[in-house]
């Protein structure tokens, strides 16, 4: 089994593709069903992730089928309308590589934003829940996430670091000579809308309120917190609101063209700003051919601001490098544990096979090192798998004997 991946992200699509692959919750569960039936004992374990600019699928499979399970989750998922050519994909140490990349933040369209690792490890816990990791998989994500924080730590990535959050802020600012005095209209009530809040919060703007399918209340500070109105609200809020900032979690947009117009009425032509930092989209893109409507995508966000982007370079080079010469440490010692994994497994099966006079050898030490191998190897054989006595053959037989006698002890 060996680590693989594939994905679209803001350099190779816009938001209209990112929108359409999604891997959330229940595409997992769905998947999980689906790539069983499709390639029964041929993919390990997976996990996928999507945010704001990209959708990744990791997995650890058979290295003779990555891309029928390419294929397989573009049919499945509805997406064949993309090209091809709109996906990358990597494969072992350039996969291991990609990996670190996106979760320490250097491969993000901020590069060092600081959500992308909180969103990596979410996405990497929810598949956990769902039973789709395994050992595998495991050792590389563990490893990728002590390898993010290094990076965060040995160099100045981290420094002055941005997010989306402050570069909405930065976005609002460049629009309003004074937002201090401009309402605000959040849309949704998740961890984004709450950082949002609190970055425009402490720049000074408090006049914000909030929509969310759900009433759950905002909390920011002791002396502040926002209780969001419900989605029927939306008209009245609407009118009401200067600048419109979304990042619900929804598969249609919440807010439609009409809702627009009727607001400008209210408002008499009032100008308004809409920022929709959602994939899928919570706002209908056709408001931006409306008179006095402001709307900015995720996409248009780092064209717009570049605040230390020269320094954010090259700190990601310098990130690179330390993770290329990281991966190439990590990665023989991760392979190792992944085939002593399988041996154990493998030998563990056998041994159902053993008579008692064999057991009994085994537990009183009466084999050694190389008689047991043996008795393995030829066990093997008789099983009809190659990859089986391959992996025996290949393993010293002090290994053989110390899986073993922790086998049998365990039994």
């Amino acid at each position: 089994m060996n680590l693989y991946l594939f994905g679209i992200n803001h350099k190779t699509s816009d938001v209209s593709e990112r929108e359409r692959f999604i891997i959330n919750e229940s595409a997992q569960i769905f998947l999980e069903n689906y790539l069983k039936e499709k390639f029964p004992n041929a993919i390990e374990s997976f996990f996928g992730i999507s945010t704001c600019n990209r959708t990744e699928f990791f997995f650890t499979a058979m290295n003779d089928i990555t891309d029928k399970v390419f294929y397989a989750i573009k049919h499945a998922l509805d997406i064949d309308q993309i090209p091809d050519s709109h996906f990358y994909s990597y494969s072992n140490d350039d996969a291991f590589i990609h990996m670190c990349k996106v979760a320490s933040g250097i491969d993000s369209q901020v590069i060092g934003e600081q959500e992308i690792f909180g969103q990596f490890k979410d996405a990497y816990k929810t598949a956990d829940e769902l039973g789709l990791i395994n050992y595998g998989l495991r050792l590389y994500v563990d490893k990728t996430l002590e390898i993010s924080k290094k990076i965060r730590t040995s160099t100045k990535i981290g420094i002055n670091p941005l997010s989306v959050s402050g570069l909405t802020l930065n976005l609002v600012r460049k629009i309003f000579e004074n937002p201090e005095n401009q309402k605000v209209l959040i849309i949704g009530a998740g961890e984004m809308a709450k950082l949002i809040i609190e970055t425009l919060y402490k720049s000074g703007i408090k006049d914000i309120s909030a929509i969310n399918r759900s009433i759950k209340i905002i909390n920011i500070s002791e002396n502040f917190n926002v209780l969001p109105l419900p989605l029927s609200a939306a008209h009245k809020a609407l009118e009401e609101a200067d600048i419109i900032i979304a990042s619900a979690t929804t598969s249609i947009p919440i807010i439609g063209k009409g809702a627009v117009e009727s607001a400008l009425t209210a408002r008499k032509n009032k100008p308004m700003l809409f920022i929709d930092l959602a994939v899928p989209r919570n706002i209908e893109s056709e408001i931006k051919s409306l008179e006095q409507v402001y709307l900015f995508s995720i996409d248009d966000i780092e064209k717009i601001t570049k605040d230390n982007f020269g320094e954010r370079l090259a700190e990601a080079e310098k990130a690179s490098n330390l993770i290329v010469d990281e991966v190439r440490q990590a990665n023989e010692k991760i392979l190792n544990k992944i085939r002593m994994g399988l041996v154990k497994n493998n030998l563990q099966d056998l041994l159902e096979s053993f008579s008692k006079e064999d057991i009994s050898k085994l537990k009183n030490g009466l084999l050694d090192d190389s008689s047991l191998t043996n008795i393995f190897i030829n066990k093997a054989h008789e099983s009809g798998s190659l990859e089986l006595v391959q992996n025996i053959k290949s393993t010293e037989t002090h290994v053989i004997k110390k899986i073993v006698k922790g086998l049998i002890q365990d039994a």
